[in-house]
């Protein structure tokens, strides 16, 4: 784990010593009066931004955590840049691995926070510009700043993912030798309920053939849960590996499309396809990159089971460096910013009867093909899933 030794080693990096120390607190009183200015801004940036912005709930989260970045602004020239001030600053990026809010945007982030304080500085010297050494002491602070959350954003990242492979890895296991045990009486309990609902439909008694009727649906609806649940296990546990062919992505996309349209507008939901562009040849497993259509158009399709006028867009591209994106946009109501942070977990589900397993699939196929998936919730409802992997050299 990252510890008080790297605060030494980055002073020494970027030569930030006592002098250093001395100017960032004897300017921190010119700079305050900016501090307002440079929390808008960076939350502006945030907010025009709809990957960051979806790790965010609300109006009121927001403005208590403009009131801790002001707080953060103020320790930036507090003087005191020992283990304590370390510790506290280590906390943001475990922070981010938190909430969801991926490392690209710490990088991004400190280039908008960096900005406006040498602005701040120049705004507030009577030259318009301020001292050389000023100005090089708030880069020191910055880079060392970003440095420390990074590290704790790669050290808390790391420990994610190994207990994610570690929980997958029990879950392969446990579901090699669960899979026998519950297919086969599973199998025989449909079987079983089949011969009940013949011999039902030879009572000759109207409301007892009914009732019996209604029972065995139930209980079928269960056993197809249940299977349901069975697959999603066993298939989150499969996809530890790859064997990739070359297969056309439009192609691919098509058979999707043309399986799943039938049962999508049967049920009254508007079907937008836009997948005729310029196809690319990938390295994938073509099943597994179906799986991932279908568990996406299903979570679309669930999405928008309650609005007036349902409908799906489903539309493909390649990107201009040769990646594959597919997208999906529901207009249901729209993934709640929390859910959205961690959808992607496994068992994070919304739904009553949902195994919170479908998305964690998504992120593994998409991940074992070098890939990246996304969830977002869109401006006035409805939620943009998407994900892309490279096309085949």
């Amino acid at each position: 784990m990252a510890n008080a030794s790297l605060l030494r080693e980055l002073k020494d990096y970027v030569r930030f010593d006592a002098e250093s120390a001395r100017r960032l607190h004897a300017m921190g009183p010119r700079i305050r009066p900016y501090h307002r200015r440079i929390v808008d801004r960076f939350y502006g940036a945030i907010l025009d931004d709809p990957g960051a912005r979806a790790v965010l709930r609300n109006e009121a989260q927001v403005e208590r955590l403009k009131v801790s970045f002001a707080q953060w602004l103020e320790g930036l020239f507090g003087g005191s840049y020992d283990e304590t001030y370390f510790e506290r600053r280590a906390r943001i990026g475990r922070v981010h691995v938190k909430v969801g809010l991926e490392q690209r945007y710490m990088l991004a982030g400190m280039n908008v926070i960096r900005v406006g304080l040498h602005q701040a500085l120049a705004d507030a010297s009577d030259d318009g510009f301020g001292s050389f050494e000023d100005h090089r002491a708030l880069d020191q602070i910055c880079d060392i700043e970003l440095a420390i959350m990074l590290e704790t954003y790669r050290e808390d990242y790391v420990l994610k993912r190994t207990a994610e492979a570690e929980s997958l890895a029990v879950m392969g296991r446990l579901t090699a030798g669960l899979a026998h045990e519950v297919r086969n009486p599973l199998n025989a309990a449909k079987l079983q309920l089949d011969v009940l609902r013949r011999t039902a439909a030879r009572v000759e008694d109207a409301s007892t053939r009914r009732k019996i009727e209604r029972r065995t649906n139930v209980v079928q609806d269960e056993l197809r849960r249940l299977s349901l649940l069975l697959d999603d296990f066993l298939n989150l546990a499969r996809a530890q590996r790859l064997d990739p062919v070359r297969c056309d992505a439009r192609a691919l996309l098509e058979e999707v499309v043309e399986l799943r349209r039938p049962e999508i507008e049967s049920q009254g939901i508007e079907f937008i396809e836009d997948i005729n562009g310029a196809s690319c040849a990938l390295l994938a497993e073509p099943d597994r990159l179906k799986q991932v259509v279908n568990n996406l158009i299903t979570n679309a399709v669930e999405a928008v089971s309650g609005c007036r006028q349902p409908s799906i867009e489903i539309a493909s591209r390649t990107l201009d460096d040769g990646r594959w994106e597919v997208v999906v946009i529901d207009n249901g109501p729209g993934i709640l910013p929390e859910v959205a942070a961690r959808a992607f977990d496994s068992f994070v589900t919304t739904k009553d009867a949902g195994t919170g397993l479908g998305l964690a699939i998504v992120k593994r196929i998409v991940d074992l093909h070098e890939g990246e998936a996304k969830l977002i919730r869109l401006t006035g409802g409805g939620t943009r899933a998407s994900f892309w992997v490279p096309s085949a050299p």
